[in-house]
């Protein structure tokens, strides 16, 4: 006898109903979820370069700058006189610091010849001195109609005169060429030139000439990004001027941080971002765009103004001597070369860079030494007053007067970025070994701001008691512990005129300076003096 189904036919067509919901809600979902996963898009190149305006190259050659003036300097002239039997080192010194020298100042004349993409052509002008100053000159030239790449070359020839016999014979001496490929999609070169090498980009350190220059290209909004860059890396429109937007709000407009590396689109501090350490934040570096700053090498400026000569009626009293409170050019390149052999470019507004000048302003003569002292705040005032606030923490304020001699604090903020140096006859006679001859006053000139600028850059005598060291060898040969910091740091061989910092070779009473040079120092307050402002 069969057993009565414990389910009946209504229970089984519910259960069988469920069963059907269930299956097919789970059938539904995966159908879902298959159709919610999306297919990868996958974004379609667009391999145009130029289409809405002719291709064209420009190159700008922003600066050139003729090295090696420190040699020139250094030649006294006959070498019979280096020769003479004189045993007493500060007799040598003195009288060699009153001798004329040959050849310092003639000054060097070239020109530049570029290459563009096979077309050649020669620069504007020919120059005569050791730097162009902030030229900005432009050369452009068609290129054929999408275009990749294009080759660029530049090379300076240099006229160099020498008598012979009666006449004046002239030569042609070619530097070494350096060349660049400029990617036209992406508006970037690589070769000898690249974005983040050594030197610093758009910048080529030769052995003979330093030059400054940009490459770039047509494009429909004018902003030096290309069409290829803005449609395929950044998505911007290619029609509209990217100049001074700023998408990711940081405070620094898209065509900088495209050409320095940085994502636009991804905010940055630059407000204290410093990644080569010059104590320059990115905002200072876009803004110091003009004077050719660039974030990933190290830059060093100075802003210099000038006293007034002494006034007729003091001439010839309390030691005055009319001489003029300049800022040397020849002095001005020296300092160029010393720091460009260890990788720093400094820069100088002396007032004579037009627009971008801010420097050469002509201060009050003012009688007595004690006048330009820190302690008496006269060079405080010009710091307050003849100094751009917007320039503080990027210039060094340097003030060529009658008298002074320092670095010193001037404001509340304590730093370190104000520096005075005498211009008078007693002092480059006592105190720099008798530098009276035109050559000379130029080389103890420089060497005056490399000492204080020393200072600006860390070097401070309750760091190293042979800083500023006062005692000369000869004095007491056997009780001088600082023979061997050969360093303008020491007055020992600031007297002597010796134009360089110690490296750190004599042993150990010597430190090595370069490699302690604090950059970003200027903008340390002060722990052990406080600003006069």
């Amino acid at each position: 006898m069969l057993k009565k189904s414990l389910l009946s036919p209504k229970k089984i067509t519910v259960i069988a109903v469920v069963i059907i919901i269930i299956i097919s809600g789970i059938g539904a979902v995966i159908l879902l979820s298959a159709e919610s996963v999306e297919k990868p898009v996958i974004k379609e190149i667009d391999d145009q370069i130029s289409p809405y305006t002719n291709q064209a190259l420009f190159l700008e050659i922003h600066r050139i700058r003729k090295k090696g003036i420190i040699d020139h300097m250094m030649n006294s002239g006959s070498a019979i006189l280096d020769k003479l039997p004189i045993k007493n080192q500060r007799l040598k010194i003195f009288l060699e610091g009153i001798r004329p020298g040959k050849g310092w100042d003639t000054k060097p004349v070239y020109h530049y010849i570029a290459t563009i993409d096979g077309y050649t052509e020669i620069g504007k002008d020919m120059y005569s001195g050791w730097d162009t100053g902030y030229m900005n000159q432009i050369i452009w030239r068609n290129v054929k109609e999408e275009q990749g790449e294009a080759v660029v070359e530049i090379k300076v020839e240099e006229r160099i005169s020498q008598r012979q016999f009666l006449k004046t014979v002239t030569t042609k001496k070619e530097s070494e060429p350096f060349s660049v490929t400029y990617d036209c999609r992406r508006g970037q070169c690589h070769g000898d030139d690249s974005r983040n090498d050594s030197d610093g980009y758009g910048h080529y350190d030769g052995v003979d000439f330093e030059i400054w220059f940009s490459l770039t290209q047509t494009s429909p909004d004018n902003d030096i990004i290309p069409y290829w860059t803005e449609v395929n890396i950044l998505g911007t429109d290619p029609m509209m001027d990217d100049t001074h937007l700023d998408p990711d709000n940081d405070g620094i407009p898209t065509v900088w941080e495209w050409k320095w590396g940085y994502d636009p689109f991804t905010a940055d501090n630059h407000t204290t971002l410093d990644p080569d350490l010059d104590g320059l934040q990115n905002v200072e570096e876009y803004f110091m765009e003009n004077w050719l700053a660039d974030p990933f090498h190290k830059e060093i400026y100075i802003e210099s103004d000038f006293m007034a000569p002494t006034p007729k009626k003091f001439l010839g009293k309390d030691g005055f001597d009319g001489w003029e409170h300049i800022f040397y050019v020849e002095s001005q390149q020296m300092l160029m070369d010393r720091y460009n052999e260890h990788g720093y470019t400094l820069h100088v507004d002396d007032g004579t860079h037009g627009d971008m000048s801010e420097g050469g302003d002509i201060l009050p003569f003012g009688r007595g030494n004690s006048a330009y002292q820190q302690e008496r705040g006269v060079i405080a005032g010009y710091y307050n007053n003849n100094f751009p606030d917007e320039r503080k923490g990027i210039f060094r304020y340097l003030v060529i007067a009658y008298g002074g001699g320092w670095c010193h604090p001037q404001d509340e903020n304590h730093w370190y970025d104000c520096m005075c140096i005498p211009d008078n006859r007693n002092f480059f006679r006592n105190q720099l070994g008798g530098a009276l001859s035109k050559r000379t006053i130029r080389i103890g000139q420089a060497c005056q701001i490399l000492h204080e600028m020393g200072h600006s850059l860390g070097m401070l005598s309750a760091h190293f008691e042979g800083v500023d060291n006062s005692i000369y060898r000869s004095d007491d040969p056997q009780n001088y512990p600082y023979l061997d910091y050969v360093s303008v740091m020491n007055y020992d061989y600031f007297w002597e005129r010796h134009f360089d910092y110690s490296y750190g070779e004599n042993g150990e009473y010597d430190k090595d300076d370069w490699s302690e040079l604090d950059l970003t120092f200027f903008q340390t307050p002060s722990e052990e003096m406080e600003g006069l402002g």
